[in-house]
């Protein structure tokens, strides 16, 4: 009997345990990159006399300062949109990578849990360190809508800033071939519970590196095809033997996406004018690229488009001129959009020039006119944004630089030379 009361008391003890251990369930490393991914740049602060507004992300990627509850609007949004906006975005993603409602309400509440060793929850934070509580208050609106304050959803972000790998990561996950949304069917999409959330094979990757570092911050921002990104996966660089100096430092390193164009290399044994290529089987670190560029003599780092070029003509061609008080550059443009609002060309007082634009061609659909043509080859450079840097021989004086980029697809840049003082 005794054994028995024993038993008895062992199985009732069990099973009062049972209930008060509850069965949490834990986000994985996707779920939470998901997360704070399209929190981070789908959206940011409702900032007053911002016409364009700058997601979270891309505001920490160019290290603006911070903002105080003076600089914010005062607007709010629903909480509903918010998750509305999620869902949207996931729509194409197999359907265990959205999280369900509770969960994501605990990621917007920051009270998202978290299993005992789990480096990506301090990888990705939650959305209370993106949006701030005391700038961003959760409250209930008088017709009882829970809603968060200063919050714009961005439905056509930059992304220029962004990682490849990352970006590579949010396609593969999500399905999706374009950054730019359609903001009303966002915002009306329906929850979770809907069966809109299809299934696809996705690639479980954990990228190295921290998303608050993403690259660099071109003004360029009206491509946004990730598909057109995946296809830089196969990396490659170009070597003319004709270009100068690529950037020296390692940050110019950070803000390019393949390695810079080396022009010479004490290992490599062909003759002088040979022209080479360096292959890479995966995007290179932060300080593989580093290294590449402090080895780097003569040539000039090519990043995005610029740099996928295949038959036809090349962007960044160059040529570059001397005389006795100033330098002349040449580039090639082919295909490069001229408007002033989509290209720059910047000169900095130790000789270095960089240029951003918009490449229009390599498209698969050519609109002109009232016809359509699909595109049998897409040799020209694809469309999408890119930057070319490189280096003049010696200091100069920005404020005597001027240039004309013509129609013929030239850009051509004189510069006066730093005084000797």
């Amino acid at each position: 009997m005794a054994s028995t009361s024993k038993a008895n008391d062992s199985q009732a003890i069990t099973g009062l345990r049972s209930k008060k251990v509850p069965n949490v369930v834990m986000p994985n490393k996707d779920q939470r990159f998901l997360l704070y991914f399209i929190f981070g740049t789908y959206f940011g602060p409702d900032l007053k006399g911002k016409k364009s507004h700058k997601s979270v992300l891309q505001r920490k990627s160019e290290g603006l300062p911070p903002y105080s509850s003076g600089d914010l609007v005062g607007s709010h949004m629903e909480m509903i949109q918010l998750e509305r906006i999620y869902y949207y975005i996931l729509r194409k993603a197999t359907k265990s990578l959205a999280v369900k409602s509770p969960l994501l309400d605990q990621f917007l509440k920051g009270n998202l849990p978290t299993a005992p060793g789990d480096e990506s929850a301090a990888k990705y934070p939650q959305f209370p360190n993106l949006f701030p509580m005391e700038l961003h208050c959760h409250s209930q609106s008088k017709n009882q809508c829970n809603i968060i304050e200063n919050i714009v959803f961005i439905h056509n972000p930059e992304i220029g800033y962004i990682r490849i790998e990352h970006i590579a990561r949010f396609g593969r996950l999500t399905g999706l071939e374009d950054f730019a949304l359609d903001r009303d069917a966002a915002m009306l999409h329906g929850s979770d519970e809907n069966d809109n959330v299809n299934s696809v094979i996705v690639q479980d990757g954990e990228p190295a590196g921290d998303l608050s570092h993403l690259g660099s911050s071109p003004r360029v921002r009206k491509i946004k095809r990730v598909q057109d990104v995946l296809q830089r996966e196969d990396q490659h660089v170009r070597i003319p033997p004709v270009m100068k100096s690529a950037a020296t430092s390692s940050t110019d390193a950070a803000l390019t996406n393949k390695a810079p164009v080396l022009a010479k290399n004490e290992a490599y044994t062909g003759k002088k004018d040979d022209a080479a290529m360096l292959f890479f089987p995966s995007p290179p670190s932060r300080e593989e690229m580093a290294n590449i560029v402090a080895a780097t003599r003569k040539g000039a780092a090519l990043m995005g488009t610029a740099a996928m070029g295949k038959v036809g003509p090349i962007v960044g061609l160059m040529d570059i001129g001397e005389c006795e008080d100033a330098y002349m550059f040449r580039v090639s443009l082919p295909g490069v959009k001229r408007d002033e609002s989509e290209f720059s060309c910047e000169v900095e007082d130790d000789g270095k020039v960089l240029i951003r634009g918009v490449t229009t061609t390599g498209e698969k659909t050519v609109y002109r006119f009232s016809q359509t043509f699909e595109m049998l080859s897409q040799n020209l450079c694809p469309p999408g944004h890119f930057s070319i840097s490189f280096q003049l021989p010696g200091p100069v004086d920005p404020q005597q630089f001027s240039g004309n980029f013509g129609t013929d697809g030239i850009l051509e840049g004189i510069v006066m030379k730093k005084r000797q003082i």
